[in-house]
């Protein structure tokens, strides 16, 4: 019999009070007239290779509209007398292996079908050539031999890496493109050297590849909606990456807190973030090369989202999290995807307990705050941020902020017979 029980049973678990977060929706409606307003302003007509093809790379998780974002712009380029198609352009996710990646396109809402052209997949690349200290720099062999290439990506704060480019067009063109050598290669010098060895390889490809067109980038407000799409030139594609960066970072969402005691989280995964929570939100970072976010005493994990496919990385970022989750780890899909990206420390065992009233407990247990004070706060995962859990002490804490509204009354947290939180909360607690 285990000793586990006795310690945290008597544990006394905080209620909780809904509350909303609001921040500023400025989303556009029309997500296919807003791509071929955008690509009819770039200028880029005047550079296609008419009655040729052309290489879309699609790859990123959790883009908003993304398969709308993709047939808009085949729709685009097939209008204009090219013959679009379809790569994967997600560096070594899918297992590295080309029918992996067109299954991730699939989970993402990307299919032959949803895009209306063909999608081909494929792990060979070319060598476009080598950095100053050595670098090799990779193109994914089908782009390479394709008459046109424009990608598509969502441009963001990254999870492991602070620079004037992150996540976005220029780190798509190097890392995603360049399959799993080009990961490899870029993520061999570790994090620090991201925001000079990205651009570099992207310049050399730029140079190197007339047939590069350009990019869509795309902007999401706080509430993870599509709120700017601007369609760059391969001339403009590096510039024009770090400035969206920079407007990208002012609409960040956070947590209302910048002292947190307790942070529940019911779901993580690779839809989430990359790093299955995002460090930004939750201010844990296993990278040394990122900072930033409040600070968290404990943090709880409940699950994997079902997209995720077993791939856990991240959840070395929490405290605890309970056996199902565990049992749920796709150590091959997990371990592949740190080993690439070299960040260890992403994959390290939380504690496990049997449930998840077992975690909550003893996250309350061990964060050091006494029950009328501790300031826990439950989100769903860390993409959903205006929908908020928070005990009486954050409440407290909060009011007179702006931006919240209490939306209920103090009340326990529901578990089934099985011990398993009440998801449903999202939806019961915050009825208009």
């Amino acid at each position: 019999m285990s000793i586990i029980p006795k310690l945290i049973n008597d544990t006394v678990i905080p209620d909780f009070i809904p509350a909303r977060q609001t921040f500023h929706d400025n989303c556009i409606e029309d997500i296919p007239a807003a791509v071929i307003s955008a690509l009819n302003q770039s200028g880029l007509v005047d550079n296609l290779p008419v009655f040729k093809e052309v290489a879309i790379g699609v790859g990123s998780r959790g883009v908003a509209n993304l398969a709308a974002l993709v047939a808009s712009t085949v729709t685009w380029f097939r209008s204009n007398g090219c013959k679009p198609f379809v790569i994967p352009c997600m560096g070594s996710h899918g297992g590295a292996s080309g029918p992996g990646q067109v299954k991730v396109l699939a989970d993402l809402g990307v299919t032959e079908e949803t895009v209306g052209c063909e999608i081909r997949a494929s792990m060979d690349v070319v060598e476009a050539g080598r950095l100053a200290n050595g670098l090799p720099v990779y193109m994914d062999r089908i782009a390479w031999e394709a008459d046109g290439v424009f990608i598509i990506n969502r441009i963001k704060t990254h999870t492991s890496f602070s620079g004037i480019h992150e996540s976005g067009l220029v780190k798509m063109l190097t890392i995603g493109l360049g399959k799993q050598k080009g990961a490899d290669a870029a993520h061999s010098r570790g994090f620090f050297e991201f925001p000079v060895i990205m651009p570099a390889m992207a310049t050399m490809l730029l140079e190197s590849r007339p047939t590069i067109l350009g990019g869509l980038g795309v902007v999401e407000n706080a509430l993870e909606k599509t709120c700017l799409v601007e369609a760059i030139a391969a001339k403009d594609l590096v510039s024009r990456d770090a400035e969206l960066l920079a407007y990208s970072k002012t609409l960040l969402p956070a947590l209302p807190l910048d002292q947190i005691d307790l942070l529940i989280i019911d779901q993580m995964g690779k839809n989430i973030s990359g790093a299955g929570m995002d460090p930004n939100i939750t201010g844990r970072h296993l990278s040394p090369a990122k900072s930033g976010g409040p600070t968290v005493t404990r943090l709880v994990t409940l699950g994997l989202t079902e997209e995720s496919k077993g791939n856990a990385t991240g959840m070395g970022n929490a405290d605890i999290i309970p056996r199902s989750m565990a049992e749920s780890i796709n150590f091959d899909y997990t371990y592949a995807n740190v080993i690439t990206s070299t960040s260890l420390g992403f994959v390290r065992m939380p504690m496990v307990l049997e449930t998840e009233e077992d975690v909550v407990r003893c996250g309350v247990k061990t964060c050091s705050a006494s029950i009328d004070k501790i300031r826990a706060i439950r989100i769903k995962d860390t993409l959903h941020l205006d929908k908020l859990l928070i005990s009486p002490a954050v409440a407290e804490a909060l009011s007179g902020h702006n931006n919240i509204q209490l939306a209920g009354t103090p009340t326990p947290l529901q578990f089934s017979k099985d011990k398993v939180l009440d998801r449903t909360i999202w939806e019961k607690a915050f009825v208009k």
